[in-house]
Parts: structure tokens; C-alpha cells; sequence
């Protein structure tokens, strides 16, 4: 009987151009809302990247620096070791002569 009953519920044509205005701000504005929460969604998700990515810099940088005064302290001990054992050898020979033919 009533076979297209709700399809003229569903199509139901606005009264006047008010209703017609309101309807398409109100379509207008959600639409614009949802736009606007995926592009801060966006945004927050592309400065969370940058965070991340600038604290992997800074750990690959203190690990560079860590690693450097490691090496550097290394360098120093084995260095001073080393000018120890010359300055000893260097006293040693000091007094010796050397036969030099010409």
C-alpha cells in the first residue's frame, strides 16, 4: 500500500529559500569543522614527528660527544704514557756520544 511512503519522508522538499539557506550553512559548517579537525590533527601529528626527529638528533649528538671525549680522554692517557716513557728514554741517552766518520 504504502510502498514510497518513506522515500517521500527522506525527499522531503524545504518550505521556503530560509530553510534552504539554514540547511546549506549547516552543511557548510560541519563541513568546514571536520576540515579544520583533520588539518590540526594533521598539524599536531607533523610537530610530534619534528619532536622526535629533533630528539633523536640531540641523543645522536650527545652519543657523538660522549664517545669523542671517550676517545679523547683514551688519547690523552695513552699519550701521556707515552711522553713518559720518551722523557725516561730521552734521559737515558743523553750523555752517550756517538762516533760519527767523515
Amino acid at each position: 500500500m504504502f510502498i514510497n511512503a518513506t522515500q517521500l519522508t527522506q525527499n522531503r522538499a524545504p518550505s521556503d529559500a530560509s530553510s534552504v539557506a539554514f540547511q546549506v550553512a549547516i552543511k557548510q559548517q560541519k563541513e568546514f569543522e571536520e576540515a579544520l579537525k583533520s588539518s590540526q590533527d594533521r598539524r599536531e601529528a607533523e610537530a610530534a614527528a619534528e619532536r622526535a626527529q629533533a630528539e633523536a638528533q640531540k641523543e645522536a649528538a650527545r652519543a657523538k660527544a660522549v664517545s669523542s671525549s671517550d676517545a679523547n680522554a683514551a688519547n690523552l692517557d695513552a699519550g701521556s704514557r707515552g711522553n713518559s716513557s720518551e722523557a725516561a728514554q730521552s734521559g737515558d741517552t743523553r750523555g752517550a756520544s756517538v762516533d760519527v766518520e767523515v
